[in-house]
């Protein structure tokens, strides 16, 4: 018999504690056999500690009402220490600087951090954000955060993110630092989960994959996307390059709507501009600025660095499976050379496939400060990932409903 209709919800809420992604089949990335998603299992809550026991579930809901107390802890200085949409307000003096013909990729914030952070975004943004500047500055500045909210919403629903739990994971420090600053990151973000995911049957924490290795499953609208995630962020074209190794065609025609604002803006910036840009970039990368963050170039040499970024992008071409979008956002990830809190957004996907336990513990130890706290709650959520491949039991379990 069909359950009713509160029956159904009743379940749900059950799922938005005890449920989650379980494949029987594990798959390594570049793993060239068939994807057998249809294996999908729940997996037994007959251990003291397995998914929907009752000593799981307690764990569960105090590292969830944890996590809330962290979240709030950490958003209070954001909000008092930052002013709304910071990270608009930069490319907008930056635009007025273009537009007065002065020095658009000024350098003071790299030595001073009391002055307004520098600009890094490449040429083209200054024709596109340049109209703004005739508008009220904190009128702009509210709108560009309710549209960052905006983002924020969107990429949770996609990811199948029940309306209960969306609250908690916009005040997430790398969702909520990315909000309430403005940064481009949130858009980026949910341009990625748009490529990458469907719109979910139901939102029980269950994203639903993209088939990127079925007919017709990546398209000029996929590429499009991918190229939206690296168009100002060069070390994130991990996206496209995955659109890129399975249709070229559809990877070149949706790269080519950014390739033509480039050329279309071109004659009103200049190509000496670009190499301003690079300029600039190269002083973002260098560990001597503080604010560059605690990313893996603060640790390793150069050149290492290097390796392990052309290395993310060969993983990238490699991937397979349904855990495609998770591996790339880790990838992106793991080799910015600029590590802020709202770079971790990308670590959602992944956490929604992992045990909750181990989920709810990276998202309190990333929304810390130190630097340590960043990557103990990346290491959690690559390692649980990587030995999900081996022990199905660190994923999170599918309850049919």
């Amino acid at each position: 018999m069909e359950p009713s209709r509160m029956a159904r919800s009743a379940v749900r809420r059950r799922l938005v504690i005890d449920t989650g992604l379980w494949y029987e089949h594990a798959r390594l990335p570049g793993d060239r056999r068939a994807a057998d998603t249809a294996h999908v299992t729940a997996a037994p809550s007959s251990s003291l500690l397995g998914p929907g026991s009752r000593a799981t579930t307690a764990i569960r809901r105090a590292l969830g009402l944890v996590a809330i107390a962290v979240f709030v802890t950490a958003a209070i200085p954001i909000v008092t220490t930052f002013p709304v949409a910071i990270d608009l307000i930069i490319p907008l003096k930056a635009a007025e600087r273009w537009l007065a013909g002065g020095v658009v990729y000024v350098a003071d914030g790299f030595s001073d951090l009391q002055v307004l952070p520098p600009f890094l975004y490449p040429p083209f943004v200054l024709p596109v954000v340049a109209p703004f500047t005739v508008l009220p500055e904190l009128l702009v500045r509210w709108v560009w955060f309710a549209l960052t909210v905006g983002g924020g919403i969107f990429a949770c629903r996609r990811l199948a993110i029940p309306w209960l739990i969306v609250p908690g994971v916009l005040l997430w420090s790398p969702m909520f630092g990315g909000i309430w600053g403005g940064n481009v990151q949130i858009f980026l973000f949910a341009a990625f989960v748009l490529a990458f995911w469907r719109a979910p049957a139901r939102h029980d924490l269950r994203p639903e994959p993209v088939d990127l290795d079925a007919p017709g499953g990546v398209t000029a609208q996929t590429g499009f996307l991918a190229a939206a995630v690296g168009s100002v962020k060069i070390s994130q074209i991990q996206a496209w390059l995955a659109v890129l190794r399975r249709s070229p065609r559809a990877a070149l025609l949706g790269l080519t709507p950014w390739l033509a604002i480039v050329v279309v803006t071109l004659p009103l910036v200049g190509v000496g501009l670009y190499g301003s840009w690079l300029d600039q970039v190269a002083r973002a990368s260098d560990p001597a600025w503080p604010a560059m963050g605690p990313s893996l170039l603060a640790y390793l040499p150069k050149a290492v660095f290097a390796i392990v970024t052309l290395a993310s992008f060969v993983l990238a071409l490699r991937v397979r499976g349904p855990d495609t979008g998770a591996w790339l956002g880790l990838l992106m990830l793991l080799v910015t050379p600029n590590l802020h809190d709202f770079n971790g957004v990308f670590l959602l996907p992944a956490m929604l496939l992992i045990r909750r336990e181990f989920a709810l513990l990276a998202a309190i130890l990333t929304s810390t400060y130190p630097a340590q706290g960043m990557w103990l709650g990346i290491a959690i959520v690559v390692g649980s990932m990587f030995v999900g491949l081996r022990w199905p039991a660190i994923r999170e379990p599918v309850a049919d409903i």
